[in-house]
Parts: C-alpha cells; sequence; structure tokens
C-alpha cells in the first residue's frame, strides 16, 4: 500500500513485521481465507531473514549447552518438527507457479571440526551434534576432511573431523522472501510499506497500530513479528513490557562473495557453533556464489551498516578456515542483520496481557527455520483451533527462562570469550589462557551479581552488558519488575549433587588435574560424610554448597584429593593423613606383597623406615598377623599421624605395630634389633632437589618427605645402611626409589651387601622398588 492509498480498517489481522516469520504467518492466515494486512518497509532495513545463510536444518545448530538447557530442550523439540514441514511448505509457497525446490541451493550439510577454535566448545559440540543425529535417528555420514570436495582451508586451520547430514539443506533468503511476498499477494494479503510505531488499544484490548506516516490501521489480532522492531511497539503500551523480556539485537554480517574460479560446493559447509555466535558457514548461492556468514554481536540497538572489525574478521575466517581461494575472491554484496534476543535468551511467542495482541518473535538464530512451523500454530491459535505445540514455557509476560545455574552461566561465559580471542588467532603464551580464564570467572562472577543477586542473563548478554550500561538498566528494571510480579527467583537444581558435580567436573578438567570426575565426584561424597556417590538428585544444604566449591577450588589449585578428605587407602586400609605427612600411594602394594613372599620365617620382625603415615608398616601388620612391627620416621608430626591410624585399625590390623621416632641416618637407631630383623621396608624421600615435579608434591606436601638430595639419593643411601645393620643374614630389604635411577639404587644397594638385588616396575610399568638379599656376615 503507497502512502497515498486510504488507510484500510476492514482487516482480520495484522501482522508487524514482513520477514520470514511475519510473511509465512500473512500466507498461512490468507489461505484460511482472513483478510490480512502485511507491515514492513520493502527495504527490510534492520532484518535478520534477508542477511541470513537461511540453511534448513536443526541438527547442525546443535551445542552442547542447548541440550543441557531444560528451555533449550524444548526449543529444539520445535526444530525437529519445524524439519518435517518444510517439504509441504515450499509446495505451498510456490502456489503452482513454480519448481517447489528451485529455491533451494544447498545438497545436505557438511560440518567440520577444525583446529581453530577451544576444545571445550568446538570438540563438545561436534560430538553434541553427532550424538543427537543418532539419538533421532537422523541420517548422516562420518567422512575424511580429505574427501569434502571443495573444501581448502589454511594448513594451519585443517578440520580434524566431519560429517554429512544429507537433510539439512539450504535455501536463498532473497528468494524465500520474494516467493512469500508473492504467495501472499495471491492470496489477497495487503502489503504495507511502513513502520508500525506504536499499538491502538482500548479497554485491554488492541484495536490496531499507528503508522510512522501517521496512518492507522485497525483489526482486533495483532501480531508482533518484526524482530527486534517489535520492542518499540511494547514500549507504546504503559506497562505491557513490564514483564516481557526486552527485546536487543543479536548484530551480524554476512556477505556474498563471486569466487574466484567460478565454483561454488554443493552442501553447506560449516563448524559447530562458537565463541557466541552461529559457527562459521559458507552456503553455496548459485553458479560461482557462495554466502558467508556471520558474526554475532549483542548490541542494545540494531545496526544497519557493517563495523570493519567484524566483516575484516568474517571474511579472514572464510578464506582461512574453508577456502584458500576465497582469498581472491570478489565481494559481491555486504549483509548486515539483526536477530532478535530476548533479555532470557529464550523465544516471545503467544499471546500478551493486551487481548489480541501477539508476539512472533525473539528465536534468535532459527527464526526463519521456525517460520513455516510457528506461522501454521499461530494461525491454529489466532483462529481458536486447538494447538498442537507447546509453546507455553515462551509466553511473553513471564519470569525469566534460567534453564541452567549462575555458575554454568558464568562458565559459558568464560569459555566463550577465551574462544573468541582463539578464533581471533591471538598469540598469547601458552599458560595465559589458564590465568586469563581464573582472572575472568571473578569478574564475571561480581558483575552478574551487580546485576541481579538471584536472576541470571544468558552467557551472551552477561559478556555485551560490561560494555552498554543501558542493557544493564534494561536487565534490572525487568528483573525488579519480575521479582514484584512472580516473587524470587525459582529454586532450581543447582543444589543437587548432579548440578554441583557437573560444576566439579569443568573447574577440575579446566585446571588440567589428571582424574577430574574421579576426585569431582568423591568430593562430593566427602562434604556428605560417606564414600559412596550419591545419587544426582540429592540436594546440598548451602553449608555443603560452599563446602564443596571451596574443596573443587582448592583440588584446582593442586592440593591433593587426600589432603582435603584427610584420607588415603592402601590395600583396603582407610588411613587418615594429614599436610604433614607424605600421601600413600598404591605403588606401594606390590612393594609389600613381593617383599613378604621372600619372608619364611615365623612370628617375623619387621622394620619400616620413613614410614609417614605408617601405611606400609600397618599393611605388612594385617597381611602377617604373626609379625611384630616398628615405624619409624624422623617427623614428629608423622609419628603422631602414623600412631593415631595403627589405634583406629587395631582390629583390622591383628599384628603388633608400633611407631617411633628417629633418623635412619643414626647409627644407633633401633640398635637393640641390630641383625635380627627378617624385613626392613622404605619409601623414603627420593626426589632430586632440581627435579621439577608436579605441584601436588612439590608444594602441598611436606618437603622433608619428598626432596632428598641434588641426586634424590642422601636419605636412601642411609636407609641402605642401617637395614644392613639391623637385618639378618638372609633378611629382605624392599626399597622404593625415584625410577629413573634404579641403576644406582642397585649398585648403592649391592655396595651395602646385599645379593640378589632385583628390580621391579610398578603397575605402570616404571622402574619403582628394588628387592634385596642381606648376604651372610
Amino acid at each position: 500500500m503507497n502512502d497515498s492509498t486510504p488507510r484500510s480498517t476492514g482487516f482480520d489481522a495484522l501482522v508487524v513485521g514482513n520477514g520470514s516469520l511475519g510473511s509465512s504467518l500473512a500466507v498461512e492466515l490468507a489461505g484460511r481465507g482472513a483478510r490480512v494486512a502485511l507491515i514492513g518497509r520493502r527495504a527490510r532495513p534492520f532484518a535478520a531473514s534477508s542477511a541470513a545463510g537461511a540453511m534448513l536444518g536443526c541438527f547442525g545448530e546443535v551445542t552442547s549447552a542447548l541440550l543441557d538447557n531444560a528451555y533449550g530442550q524444548v526449543k529444539f523439540a520445535l526444530d525437529l518438527k519445524a524439519k518435517d514441514v518444510w517439504d509441504d511448505w515450499l509446495e505451498t509457497i510456490a502456489d503452482g507457479t513454480a519448481d517447489p525446490r528451485d529455491i533451494l541451493t544447498a545438497k545436505g550439510t557438511t560440518v567440520i571440526l577444525n583446529t581453530v577454535g577451544t576444545g571445550a566448545i568446538d570438540s563438545d559440540n561436534y560430538e553434541a551434534i553427532r550424538a543427537t543425529l543418532e539419538k533421532h535417528g537422523e541420517p548422516y555420514e562420518t567422512v575424511d576432511p580429505e574427501d569434502v570436495g571443495w573444501l581448502d582451508p589454511d594448513p594451519n586451520s585443517r578440520p580434524l573431523k566431519a560429517l554429512h547430514i544429507p537433510g539439512e539443506h539450504a535455501v536463498d533468503s532473497g528468494r524465500l522472501l520474494r516467493r512469500l511476498e508473492r504467495t501472499a499477494v495471491r492470496r489477497g494479503v495487503t502489503l504495507v510499506d511502513a513502520q508500525a510505531v506504536s499499538v491502538i488499544h482500548e479497554g485491554g484490548t488492541v484495536r490496531g497500530v499507528v503508522l510512522d506516516d501517521g496512518g492507522r490501521l485497525t483489526a482486533d489480532k495483532v501480531v508482533l513479528a518484526s524482530g527486534v522492531g517489535s520492542q518499540q511497539l511494547v514500549d507504546s503500551v504503559d506497562g505491557l513490557g513490564d514483564c516481557i523480556p526486552r527485546l536487543v539485537a543479536g548484530y551480524g554480517v554476512s556477505a556474498t562473495v563471486s569466487t574466484h574460479d567460478g565454483t561454488a560446493p554443493e552442501s553447506v559447509i560449516r563448524t559447530p557453533n562458537r565463541a557466541f555466535a552461529c559457527g562459521l558457514h559458507v552456503v553455496p548461492r548459485g553458479m560461482a556464489r557462495v554466502y558467508v556468514g556471520a558474526t554475532n554481536i549483542i548490541n542494545p540497538r540494531p545496526l544497519a551498516d557493517p563495523v570493519m572489525r567484524d566483516l575484516l574478521f568474517l571474511l579472514e575466517c572464510s578464506h582461512r578456515q574453508v577456502r584458500r581461494d576465497l582469498w581472491s575472491s570478489s565481494v559481491a554484496g555486504i549483509h548486515v542483520g539483526n536477530r532478535p534476543v530476548s533479555l532470557d535468551g529464550f523465544p516471545l511467542l503467544g499471546e500478551t496481557p493486551l487481548s489480541g495482541l501477539w508476539m512472533m518473535t525473539g528465536t534468535y538464530r532459527d527464526g526463519l527455520f521456525l517460520s513455516p512451523l510457528l506461522a501454521q500454530e499461530f494461525a491454529r491459535r489466532l483462529y481458536g483451533d486447538a494447538p498442537e505445540l507447546d509453546l507455553d514455557p515462551f509466553t511473553p509476560e513471564r519470569r525469566p527462562l534460567e534453564g541452567v545455574s549462575r555458575r554454568s552461566a558464568i562458565d559459558t561465559t568464560v569459555e566463550h570469550m577465551l574462544a573468541t580471542g582463539y578464533e581471533h588467532h591471538w598469540h598469547v603464551p601458552t599458560d595465559w589462557q589458564e590465568y586469563l580464564g581464573a582472572d575472568l570467572e571473578p569478574i564475571y562472577s561480581r558483575w552478574a551479581d551487580t546485576i541481579d543477586p538471584g536472576f541470571t542473563p544468558p552467557p551472551e548478554l552477561i559478556a555485551s552488558s560490561r560494555l552498554h550500561p543501558r542493557m544493564v538498566e534494561w536487565l534490572r528494571t525487568y528483573y525488579a519488575n519480575c521479582r514484584a510480579r512472580f516473587g524470587e527467583p525459582e529454586r532450581d537444581a543447582t543444589n543437587t549433587v548432579g548440578a554441583q558435580t557437573a560444576w566439579g567436573l569443568r573447574v577440575l578438567t579446566a585446571a588440567r588435574v589428571w582424574a577430574p570426575q574421579q576426585d569431582a565426584l568423591a568430593l562430593a561424597a566427602h562434604v556428605l560424610g560417606g564414600e559412596a556417590v550419591p545419587a544426582e538428585t540429592t540436594e546440598l544444604t548451602a553449608e555443603q554448597v560452599d563446602a564443596y566449591r571451596t574443596l573443587v577450588s582448592r583440588r584446582a589449585d593442586r592440593t591433593p584429593l587426600e589432603y582435603l578428605t584427610g584420607r588415603a587407602r592402601l590395600f583396603d586400609l582407610e588411613l587418615r593423613v594429614t599436610e604433614d605427612v607424605f600421601i600413600p600411594r598404591v605403588h606401594s602394594e606390590a612393594m609389600v606383597l613381593d617383599a613378604l613372599e621372600r619372608v619364611g620365617a615365623d612370628a617375623p620382625r619387621c622394620v619400616d623406615l620413613c614410614t609417614g603415615s605408617g601405611a606400609i608398616a600397618l599393611a605388612l601388620g594385617a597381611h602377617r598377623p604373626d609379625a611384630t612391627v616398628t615405624g619409624v620416621d624422623v617427623s614428629a608430626a608423622a609419628v603422631a599421624c602414623a600412631t593415631g591410624n595403627a589405634a583406629s585399625l587395631a582390629e583390622r590390623v591383628p599384628a603388633a605395630v608400633d611407631f617411633v621416632r628417629g633418623d635412619a641416618n643414626d647409627p644407633a637407631l633401633l640398635a637393640e634389633l641390630d641383625g635380627t630383623v627378617d624385613l626392613v621396608t622404605a619409601n623414603p624421600p627420593y626426589v632430586p632437589d632440581r627435579l621439577v615435579i608436579p605441584a601436588e608434591w612439590s608444594v602441598h606436601q611436606p618437603a622433608e618427605a619428598v626432596y632428598s638430595g641434588w641426586d634424590g639419593l642422601a636419605v636412601l643411601r642411609s636407609v641402605v645402611t642401617t637395614a644392613a645393620r639391623l637385618l639378618k643374614p638372609g633378611g629382605t630389604l624392599a626399597l622404593e626409589h625415584y625410577d629413573a635411577v634404579v641403576d644406582q639404587v642397585s649398585d648403592i644397594v649391592a655396595a651395602a651387601g646385599f645379593e640378589a638385588v632385583t628390580s621391579h616396575t610398578d603397575h605402570d610399568g616404571f622402574p619403582r622398588y628394588v628387592i634385596a638379599r642381606r648376604a651372610g656376615r
């Protein structure tokens, strides 16, 4: 309708927004015989649809975060239904005047996992795509990246894996919009080339809209499907938007490129979603043309012009990650779109508190893909038919939807901020990523707290709101309104064992501890006062959550698990350990069993030097009830710890075991036992002073129990000398040592008067202990 044309008042429905969602709804309503006006500028400024890659698929968009999120799962369920309606929809909008599939531009989608992003995002999302395809029985093929046609990335960005999804195609978004428009006109839809600026209402019911030229259109059904532009109309009704999450812009840049060599891929080639964006994707757009997309920057207001930074980044990614030849190609067009993003990150789908005013927007990245499905559902609802889709979670007026905990949102924000740096090819020292991540976590935690103590924005908005004070103001206002209307945030599942251990696993994995899942579960069991891991649904008190997080943080700082729980095991003996003693290790079990096999005497006399927690001495006593065992350590704290363990294990260790304080270098140590002992065991400190070892030992365990001179053999030499004095002829020495000095240890033992000196490996296959027999005097 031109500006000179009188405005009609005889409409059944007004659809505000002529992108894919609004145009599809207008077609569907007109197909039911409704008199419809479709309102929107023909040029579609700021629209997302005209700048979209228009990939028709849901599986390629899957992320691990989406499937971990309860509301994300509801949204994905809509995507699954949407994929099944497109064939019929293309027939519908062809209206018998065109080949329904001639606007398809791609035969399937190939997802590549390349070396650009971070494993915590790209690898996880790639696996989430594969697992979801498997779960839903969607056909796909794992392919060798070398066999992906047209793919020719820079070697530094080469793909590691690839899979092809034959059922996920793409359409030319420009042709789709033109076809929707022609179909709408054929069905009698009135096209209004104008912008709606406010809502007309009376008595709690919608009556129409006011246009930017002053004209008025009336109807008792108005649907806001104009993306970010819908916010202006919501704001035009006092109080309407108080508890409707505000729409902000997911501004993005894409480009159409004429290829240098006149070729184009057959399929979509894309990466998994990454770094707050939809992943890099190249979509064929006809002979010698490809679409390259797309960036994503959250902004309070939509942008109409491309930012140089984003355009350069996009084009750089395309030729480095997909095809080097694009470097010499021509940029035929640059497109700017603004995805509608609500303040809680989820769609606004349904009727507002103003009767007759509906919202069909906030779909973020998949509005075009969902458009036929939502158009059919809204047509049903607008005319009183029974709904077929579950849209209740996304009703416009609602408390903020938070499918994950605040901690998860913070962790995701940190991960994606770091991933953005890697995608930009930042050059920082390798170990800086750990420092940067550690620094960002408290920054974003404090920032989320300053926005609201209870409600948490989605990760993209946590990050972007630090740059946009207006967005912070909008978030705070929305949260305050929702708190007044709905009360405090609902308690989520963040206090369950499952949620806390999932957080613990992420933290410990990022800290690169050796067994992150095992440690995360063990600490949860410890906090709950047991050894068995409780059910994931077990609730923790606030105090228990704080205690668990403190322990996980200390473990991430490499405090040994055994110090955090206060317990260690050797065989089936549970030992108390303090930070004053060396932590017993499973390596010692093989040595104890080997040594005891060589002791033939009845009621053997045994001595364990450098006993620490008393673990080896007590193990000897547990396996040989007829033995008499003395444990010796130079540390008074160690002797106290060992004595306490003996008392607590009295029922499990029937042998006579005692502990004394003494120095293995003292020639008078246990002099009364000279020449009478059947077995001497020892796990002395054996790390060379100059050796760099993990913090679990170097920082957190007592230095005197770890280090032993420049070659690591100082205490061991004293142990061997003392053992030679204590043992009777034919007595056995069992001695743990540093694996790299096995030959030196064997020489020291042989030189002290031992024979049958044999080296033995531990359960990892490394030389770990020596057993020898005391020669006759």
